[in-house]
């Protein structure tokens, strides 16, 4: 078996390299700049070219593809038609984002929320492209792509596909080393610092989506890639026990040693005043674990350690 991971050097991606590289060979494809990770082939070439991507397929002799970078179905539907009869599965990155809550959770409808965690069958958004704008972004705009961003009918396109396996794996909120979003940094940093009080809205602390550690998600995408039983199957990756925010900073301040107090103030302001915080955005894990043998890959003590220093080496 080799692998083929497009996207083979991002945050995700770099360690799902790695993951692999232990049972087989990997294939990383990227666009330069960054060498894929030890034991791995570099594959210099554009995603957006289905042809190189493709010449790369069939001069590795790739059977599987795991594709990180999945946007939209103008930069991913042609990947599939080309490569239909020339490999034997498709791993999709997909995201929990599909799920009826996370329009509730951004208020682009207003659906009963779903209260349990959400298994692969729960219901899916029934509006589309949850990040486009009132008002359509600039041509140069670098979030562009983003108007037509959408998982779903990616994930529906793949599973129809006659010339591969397809398995979806919706990923859940991903932190750790290397995380543009910096999920923790608003408890990290006045932990750090020694702040004796640290304020938040109740309705954020109290809110619960799951989080996963960046090695222990990678180690869900490997085993999607090369478990016997994984083709043609969709998964949730995440956490066996989610935690509200409360529990997170409990959990970073026992690390951190932090013996200041969390206090509830105010109501949601900037980008949270746009979220109705009565959607939990939670994923049922069961069925990876159950059918695949997933498991966590690092100790939850290791992994805050390695977001901690990763985010106090950062600037700013």
């Amino acid at each position: 078996m080799t692998v083929l991971v497009l996207g083979g050097t991002g945050f995700i991606g770099g360690p799902v390299v790695r993951r692999l590289t232990e049972v087989g060979e990997t294939v990383a494809l990227h666009r330069g700049g960054r060498s894929a990770p030890a034991g791995a082939v570099n594959l210099v070439a554009d995603r957006g070219d289905p042809r190189a991507v493709l010449a790369g397929v069939r001069a590795h002799r790739v059977t599987t593809v795991v594709d990180m970078m999945a946007m939209t179905e103008a930069d991913t539907l042609p990947l599939f038609e080309v490569l239909a009869g020339e490999i034997g599965r498709y791993v999709l990155a997909s995201s929990a984002d599909v799920y009826r809550n996370y329009e509730g959770l951004h208020r682009k409808a207003a659906p009963e929320p779903i209260r349990e965690p959400l298994a692969e069958d729960s219901p899916l958004r029934t509006t589309r492209h949850p990040y486009r704008l009132t008002e359509p972004r600039a041509a140069d705009d670098p979030q562009k792509m983003f108007d037509d961003y959408d998982k779903i009918p990616l994930e529906q396109a793949l599973l129809a596909q006659s010339g591969f396996d397809g398995t979806v794996a919706r990923l859940p909120m991903v932190f750790g080393p290397g995380d543009r979003q910096r999920r923790f940094a608003w408890l990290i940093a006045p932990m750090a610092a020694g702040r004796a009080e640290i304020a938040a809205p109740a309705a954020w602390l109290d809110w619960r989506t799951s989080y996963g550690f960046v090695e222990d998600v990678a180690a869900g995408l490997a085993l999607a890639a090369t478990h016997p039983a994984a083709g043609g199957r969709v998964y949730n990756i995440g956490p066996a026990e989610p935690l509200s925010h409360r529990d997170w900073a409990a959990r970073l301040a026992d690390v951190m040693r932090w013996e200041g107090r969390l206090v509830e103030a105010g109501e949601p302001s900037g980008p949270l005043a746009g979220l109705d915080l009565a959607y939990p955005l939670v994923t049922d894990t069961a069925r990876i674990r159950a059918e695949l043998g997933y498991e966590e890959a690092m100790a939850p003590g290791e992994a805050l350690r390695l977001t901690i220093a990763d985010e106090l080496a950062r600037e700013g």
